[in-house]
């Protein structure tokens, strides 16, 4: 059997403002991944002025294949250690972008997944545990994800697809 995170919305809950944060009682490890590295980009800044650490699979600018995992001198942020894996989504795709590959990998590590922005048709939504909505608190999300994650099981292997 395989665990995948249970949704539970965060959807344009309103953001602290930036003075009013404190830093987080236990800083988090993120995967920041997403259909654009401007999106990401923004995504890891809040998480990192909200004191956690953030990885990428690819660092901004460069092509998304092959991933740090296969670059020398580098390696998979999964292997270091994730606490949760972030897609910032900046168009509304109903396929997963080149720049959320980590998403597949951190689903199949058993970690819970965060859609932050624009979420319409995102071929994620129904594996997200938390859903952020373009005016929503990533951060928020972040933390409370990481405090108590929700899971659902999932069987072992897919049902048979009919052939006819």
């Amino acid at each position: 059997m395989s665990l995948v995170p249970k949704a539970r919305s965060l959807r344009d809950t309103p953001s602290a403002p930036q003075n009013q944060r404190t830093l987080p009682a236990l800083a988090r490890t993120v995967l920041a991944v997403g259909t654009d590295d401007w999106a990401i980009e923004q995504s890891a800044a809040a998480l990192e002025v909200a004191g956690h650490t953030v990885h990428r699979c690819h660092e901004p600018g460069e092509e998304t294949f092959p991933c740090n995992a296969f670059r020398p001198g580098r390696g998979c942020p999964l292997d270091a250690g994730v606490d949760a894996v972030v897609t910032s989504r900046a168009r509304p795709m109903d396929i997963p972008a080149a720049g959320e590959t980590g998403v597949t990998c951190g689903l199949r590590a058993g970690l819970p997944l965060i859609v932050n922005g624009i979420s319409r048709h995102s071929p994620f939504n129904d594996l997200a545990v938390s859903i952020v909505g373009e005016q929503g608190d990533l951060v928020e999300a972040v933390e409370a994800v990481t405090r108590e994650p929700d899971v659902i099981t999932l069987p072992a292997t897919p049902a048979p697809r009919s052939t006819s």
